[in-house]
This record gives structure tokens, C-alpha cells and sequence, in this order.
């Protein structure tokens, strides 16, 4: 059984910035979703036509773009 330093629960932006942290650190991280992919409320979707894609509450989150995390 392989084991890890640290176990992450969710994969929104934070849990990805604190891995990406953690593993620059030499931690061996985890990170488990219970989604069929990563991103939290962070997402792009086709809600209404094929190929168009919307901004699902992404918009919430405007600091992330301009934050020293967001460069790793």
C-alpha cells in the first residue's frame, strides 16, 4: 500500500494551490475528488449549445488570477 504525507480532500483551486505547495516542499500528496474532474466551483461547462462553453461561478474568484499562487 503506497502511503502519502498529506491527503487532500476536494479539489478546488485551494486544495490545488496547497498541494502544488506541499509537493514543491517534498511532501507526497493526495488529492481525491468525488467529481469526474478537478477544478471545485473553478469550472467551464457547455451548459447550453455544443462547443459553447460558460463560466460556472469562476466569476467569484477574481483575486486568483492576480495572486502570487496563481504563477506556480
Amino acid at each position: 500500500m503506497k502511503t502519502y504525507d498529506v491527503i487532500m480532500i476536494g479539489s478546488g483551486h485551494n486544495a490545488l494551490i496547497a498541494a502544488a505547495y506541499l509537493t514543491r516542499s517534498g511532501r507526497s500528496v493526495l488529492v481525491l475528488e468525488k467529481n469526474d474532474r478537478p477544478g471545485g466551483f473553478l469550472r467551464t461547462e457547455e451548459l447550453t449549445l455544443p462547443g459553447y462553453k460558460h463560466d460556472v461561478y469562476a466569476a467569484a474568484h477574481p483575486l486568483l488570477l492576480t495572486g502570487p499562487a496563481y504563477e506556480i
